[in-house]
C-alpha cells in the first residue's frame, strides 16, 4: 500500500467529485459484512449529491452513502487502484458482542427511515458495524427476540427472514455510512448493478477486515475504499 499525500479537504474534494461523475463505486464494511455504493449504469441521472464542509452524501432509489473526512482520516492506494479510507485505530469504539435493537435510527440518509427498528448484528468489528432497519412490526419482534445474541447465532435464527424480508441494510465506519434500501437478490442470483450489501458468514468468521494481500499499517483501520473505473488514477498531491 502506497500513502497518497492528500489533505483532509482534498480527500473530501476526491469523494464529491467521483461521486458528481457517478465515477467507480464505494465500499464500507469488512470481510464478509460489506456494503457497497454505486450508481447503475443504466441510471446516471438517478444520483443527487449534497456537500456540507467535509461531508458528501449521494442518495439513488436503491441506497445512499455519507461520508465525513475526519482531521486525522488518511489515504492510501494498493495494486489494485483501490483508494483505502484509514483512521486511527485507536480511535475506534468496542465492537458489539451482541445484537442490538434500537427503536430507532436518528442517523438515517433520509428523515422518513428515522423513526424505525435498528438492529445492529454485531459482526465483531470495531472497524465497521453491519446493521438491519425495518418498519415491518413482524420482523421487529424477531430482531428484538435474538437481542443479545452473537451473529453466528442471530443469522441461524433469523438469516432466512431476513433474505425473505428483505430490510434496508446498513453498514456503519467512523467515516460515515451506506444504506442499501435494494431488495436482496436470490443465492444463486448476481449481485445487482447498484448499491447492494454482502452478509457472508464464512468469509466473516475469517476476522479479516481487508481482501488477502492487502494491509494497511497496523495503526490504521479501514473506513472507506473508492474502487475507480478502468484508467482512473489518484491526484497528485
Amino acid at each position: 500500500m502506497e500513502r497518497l499525500a492528500l489533505s483532509a479537504d482534498a480527500i473530501a474534494d476526491l469523494a464529491h467529485e467521483v461521486l458528481q461523475r457517478s465515477a467507480g463505486g464505494w465500499s464500507m464494511g469488512v470481510q464478509g459484512a460489506l456494503a457497497e455504493f454505486a450508481v447503475a449504469v443504466r441510471d446516471p441521472a438517478a444520483v443527487s449529491i449534497r456537500r456540507a464542509g467535509r461531508t458528501v452524501e449521494a442518495h439513488t432509489a436503491g441506497g445512499g452513502i455519507r461520508l465525513t473526512v475526519s482531521d486525522a482520516t488518511q489515504a492510501f492506494t494498493a495494486r489494485t487502484d483501490t483508494v483505502y479510507l484509514a483512521v486511527p485505530r485507536h480511535t475506534l469504539p468496542a465492537p458489539a458482542t451482541g445484537v442490538t435493537v434500537a427503536e430507532a435510527d436518528p442517523d438515517s440518509l433520509r428523515p422518513e427511515d428515522g423513526h424505525t427498528v435498528f438492529a445492529d448484528l454485531a459482526v465483531g468489528h470495531a472497524a465497521a458495524a453491519f446493521g438491519v432497519r425495518t418498519g415491518d412490526p413482524e420482523l421487529a419482534k424477531l430482531l428484538r427476540a435474538i437481542e443479545g445474541a452473537s451473529w453466528r447465532e442471530a443469522l441461524a435464527a433469523v438469516g432466512q427472514a431476513l433474505a425473505a424480508a428483505s430490510p434496508h441494510r446498513i453498514v456503519t465506519t467512523p467515516l460515515g455510512r451506506i444504506e442499501v434500501y435494494a431488495s436482496i437478490p436470490a443465492t444463486d442470483a448476481a449481485s445487482p448493478e447498484g448499491p447492494h450489501t454482502h452478509l457472508l458468514p464464512a468469509l466473516l468468521a475469517t476476522g479479516q477486515e481487508l481482501p488477502a494481500g492487502v494491509e494497511l499499517p497496523p495503526d490504521l483501520a479501514p473506513a472507506a475504499a473508492f474502487h475507480p473505473p478502468a484508467g482512473w488514477r489518484p491526484p497528485a498531491a
